[in-house]
């Protein structure tokens, strides 16, 4: 791979990060509600991936939007730690129902952006 592929992965992991950053400032996460911050942002970038894998034919520009800006933007490690802390807080219901349909949309997400293409 060349250096550039690695800069073009870089500022798209840039640009998805902040990106995550203003969702979490305007939907912040708290035990009492639903991670709607987190969930948002994963499904969009499950249909995002699905859509561009299938459309983008540019190696590079592969990198930058899927690897770099969805890496940057989504996040299953943060949907874990909200998971435990709905776990800790006791907050088994929104534990099942965030779990669940963050896995059972997110798979559909990518499907439905595959066969929009």
């Amino acid at each position: 791979m060349q250096w550039t592929t690695y800069l073009w992965m870089a500022l798209g992991g840039g640009l998805g990060t902040l990106l995550r950053g203003v969702t979490n400032k305007w939907l912040p996460f708290e035990t009492s509600s639903f991670a709607w911050g987190t969930f948002s942002v994963n499904m969009i970038g499950c249909f995002l991936i699905g859509f561009l894998w299938g459309k983008i034919e540019s190696v590079t520009l592969k990198y930058f939007l899927v690897t770099g800006v969805l890496g940057g933007l989504t996040t299953f490690s943060g949907m874990g730690l909200e998971l435990f802390r709905y776990f800790n807080d006791k907050a088994f219901g929104l534990m099942a129902i965030y779990g669940f349909l963050s896995l059972a949309i997110g798979i559909f997400m990518v499907w439905l952006g595959q066969k929009l293409v």
